[in-house]
């Protein structure tokens, strides 16, 4: 008879222990050294059952930070990022509750070729709207960086010094608008501490960039959303179709 391995023994433990609500969602792991001494195993037995909980989503892990537990599936919306609304929120594997701080801020930028292309227009300015997204320990783990019109500015009447109406226009008032939306995910090929405000050091970041187009056909904003790698995790229905 083979006999359990033993990082098989403490990713089943862990899980247990996160099933029975002693590690809540978005809560962070005790250390490693920690974890060896409670398990009585070596750090390369740990390490292995925490890769293999990461890699089932159950735990995220984030360079210099920690490991943290994930929302569990029944926990996120079934919906995923299959239904209009900003995915920013749907692809985070911590709660909303977790995010201690939400801050917002915009630039008027003068026309540039490529947004007089995007937008189909000549030589007309632009505005930049940025949201970041912060954890209790004042790590940043997302951004929204939005590009629009001043036409769309004044279409939902945007007060542009209130960062609660930037925040709640980029998380929901735009898709009232939105007929469909295009969206493309990849990794980023930005450093971390090239943005205005720096993520985790190390930390890859996941770009989702999203067309949104009204009901004329035109696109009414490009939103490009960054999140920490360690931070995000997101979900697709899909269906059998007939060839």
């Amino acid at each position: 008879m083979h006999r359990t391995p033993k990082y098989v023994q403490v990713y089943n433990q862990i899980l247990l222990m996160i099933k029975g609500s002693q590690f809540a969602p978005g809560s962070k792991l005790p250390s490693e050294e920690k974890l060896t001494n409670d398990f009585n195993v070596s750090r390369v037995t740990l390490r292995t059952a925490l890769s293999l909980l990461k890699e089932d989503g159950v735990i995220s892990s984030v360079h210099g930070q920690g490991h943290f537990v994930n929302l569990s599936e029944t926990q996120k919306s079934d919906q995923g990022i299959r239904s209009l609304g900003c995915p920013i929120l749907d692809s985070l594997t911590v709660p909303i509750e977790q995010i201690s701080q939400k801050d917002a801020y915009y630039f008027k930028n003068p026309s540039s070729v490529f947004t007089d292309k995007l937008f189909e227009v000549k030589d007309i300015s632009y505005f930049t709207l940025n949201v970041w997204y912060q954890m209790d320990d004042e790590l940043n783990i997302a951004n929204i960086f939005s590009i629009l019109l001043p036409e769309t500015v004044e279409k939902f009447n945007l007060d542009l010094e209130d960062k609660q109406q930037i925040i709640q226009f980029l998380e929901k008032d735009i898709y009232h608008e939105v007929a469909n939306s295009k969206l493309t995910i990849s990794i980023s090929s930005r450093k971390p501490d090239s943005f205005r405000r720096n993520f985790a050091e190390g930390e890859k970041l996941v770009l989702m960039t999203e067309d949104l187009y009204s009901t004329n056909g035109k696109i009414l904003a490009q939103n490009k959303y960054y999140i920490a790698e360690g931070f995000f995790r997101t979900s697709l229905v899909r269906y059998q179709t007939n060839h």
